[in-house]
């Protein structure tokens, strides 16, 4: 009884730290690009403003003329 114990304590062990090393990646890059999107920001905040340019600027094909 105890080995079966011990097996299934195993199994669990080593499911668990394969699926917690996914989820510890996932959240390690969520941060990189958090950390890119900040460092980009502080730079200028060039992604702001090409977004912002980008939403005003009149769609291909229409040149404002009816």
């Amino acid at each position: 009884m105890k080995l079966v114990s011990i097996a299934i304590f195993g199994a669990g062990y080593v499911l668990g730290t394969k699926a917690g090393r996914e989820r510890y990646e996932q959240i390690l890059e969520a941060a990189q690009n958090a950390s890119q999107r900040l460092e980009a920001y502080s730079n200028g905040g060039s992604i702001a403003k090409d977004r912002g340019a980008r939403a005003h600027a009149a769609p291909s094909g229409d040149s404002g003329q009816q």
